[in-house]
């Protein structure tokens, strides 16, 4: 490997960007909606009437960012770790970000599920790459 393996913590630290500002959406969803009359009790055992589907879109996403992305991790931190990062792997973590980013662009306005669905196909796809990537360069 000719590259150097830091370079991983830039897509890393992107989606770690990425999970901090939807939970900075989905905070300020939740507030928006207790001002405009929603019973704030909700948010302490999640029980009674849902929120506003805007709020439930932020915080549904905000789930999902601790979800498939958490193998993301995985590999970009078994890539440094292993210094295995090559400019596939960093291409790969690259475009896997940036699809993510337009999944919560999607997740968080319009929400059209065919796009949402494809854009996540495509994240998943290239999550699958990365660890073809990594099980290729260690064997």
């Amino acid at each position: 490997m000719n590259m150097e393996i830091e370079l991983m913590l830039l897509p890393l630290f992107a989606q770690v960007i990425l999970t901090l500002i939807v939970g900075v959406i989905a905070r300020r969803r939740r507030d928006r909606s207790v001002k405009e009359g929603f019973n704030w009790r909700y948010f302490k055992t999640f029980e009674g009437e849902k929120p506003p589907r805007y709020v439930l879109q932020a915080d549904q996403h905000l789930v999902n960012l601790f979800e498939a992305p958490v193998l993301f991790f995985v590999v970009g931190i078994l890539s440094i770790s292993l210094d295995t990062v090559d400019e596939y792997m960093l291409l790969f973590a690259t475009f896997y970000v940036i699809t993510r980013v337009i999944h919560a662009y999607i997740s968080l306005t319009n929400n059209r599920l065919l796009w949402r669905a494809r854009i996540f196909i495509l994240s998943t796809i290239i999550l699958l790459l990365m660890w073809f990537q990594l099980i290729y360069l260690n064997f």
